[in-house]
């Protein structure tokens, strides 16, 4: 009897034990279970419209020897977005969880007299990464045009290497966190990259990268709409057959040069997979004029290249990834490996509309402006 009771003794103390060690968890940890964790929560509403200011504070990152004596310290930016919000009218929506669109007004100094700054125009669309009763993460990929205000002169601001026009192409990837406060007003902070370039066009283009941390507020307005969880008929997943084509002009060497065409012929087979993404492959037949000014001994400025590819897809408009790799090119000066990215547009179900940026690494070739045509299998 007496060695019952001391048992129950010890497994009531070890209890006790296990308790005192729980209640010794850091309360930020188990903040962190309750942000991250499977709350089991199930969106319900969205308000459809959404207004929003951010701040942001980072460094030009020295991807090339000839920008390092342009950067004179942080890098401060500021920007004005409107964002519509999706409720699942359509598949595609509820596929990505009601994710949400806009566009941005941002401005970025670039603390040198001789780079001046940057003004703006972004239309984005934001990934849902992770939503419950506190927290609304995203990935925001934002992409437009950029007016910068001191561009490469050769008499009075030869020192810029960064840009040779004042038109660039702006790119701006972040993730981002949207902490909420009330129903309506929401906390941001986030992560973001940006980028500035003209894709060859016009000399110097080493392109600017900045790297900075963000922090805002997101106020929504309008009243709540309920979200669409009806069902829709089963994805189609065939094989589709694409072929396109894309032109530029670039320059290449001095700067103040001629400019080259360079364009490209593509073949591509994609296998619908999901209502998010396509994955395929395909074959490339370049020809850029600037590459016989770049070695006059070449007997012809035409490559050719097989390609890997995924494709994301959000409605009509379509993010292609592409990896590939040249078979054919009697140049040699590049990398034998080049991508592609950009944004498609879906006129209809056969003709697209594509501007994309052939690349090796961090090192742009020259974009691809055009159109293309889908066969069904």
């Amino acid at each position: 009897m007496l060695y019952n009771i001391n048992k129950m003794n010890e497994i009531a103390m070890t209890e006790r034990n296990e308790c005192e060690r729980f209640k010794n968890i850091p309360k930020f940890i188990l903040l962190l279970i309750f942000i991250f964790g499977k709350s089991g929560y199930s969106q319900m509403s969205v308000f459809p419209k959404s207004i929003g200011v951010r701040a942001g504070y980072g460094f030009i990152l020295p991807h090339s020897s000839n920008i390092e004596p342009l950067i004179n310290g942080h890098i401060s930016s500021f920007e004005l977005n409107y964002r519509y919000n999706f409720s699942g009218v359509k598949e595609w929506e509820k596929a990505y969880r009601y994710p949400y669109t806009g566009v941005a007004f941002h401005y970025m100094n670039f603390n040198n007299d001789k780079t001046g700054s940057a003004i703006s125009v972004m239309p984005y669309f934001a990934f849902p990464i992770k939503k419950n009763k506190v927290l609304d993460a995203h990935f925001r990929v934002a992409s437009g045009l950029a007016f910068i205000t001191k561009k490469f002169d050769l008499l009075e601001n030869r020192k810029n290497s960064m840009t040779g026009s004042s038109i660039n192409g702006a790119v701006d990837l972040m993730f981002q966190a949207n902490w909420k406060i009330d129903r309506k007003l929401h906390l941001l902070t986030g992560i973001s990259l940006t980028h500035f370039s003209n894709g060859a066009f016009t000399l110097p283009n080493t392109g600017i990268n900045v790297l900075s941390v963000n922090s805002g507020l997101t106020l929504n307005i309008g009243q709540p709409v309920a979200v669409n969880h009806n069902k829709f008929p089963i994805l189609r997943r065939s094989l589709k057959w694409l072929a396109w084509g894309g032109i530029w002009l670039k320059e290449t060497g001095q700067v103040n040069g001629a400019k080259y065409t360079a364009a490209t012929l593509s073949v591509n087979a994609l296998k619908r997979f999901s209502m998010k993404g396509s994955f395929g492959g395909g074959f490339d037949l370049m020809y850029d004029r600037s590459l016989i000014k770049r070695n006059p001994e070449l007997n012809t400025p035409i490559r050719a290249g097989l390609l890997f590819a995924y494709e994301i897809h959000i409605g009509k408009m379509s993010i292609p990834l592409q990896q590939g790799f040249y078979v054919f090119d009697q140049f040699k000066g590049d990398l034998f490996l080049y991508q592609r990215i950009g944004w498609r547009y879906h006129v209809n179900k056969q003709f697209i509309l594509q501007l994309t940026l052939k690349s090796h690494l961090f090192t742009a070739d020259y974009a691809e402006f055009g159109l293309g045509y889908t066969f069904k299998q």
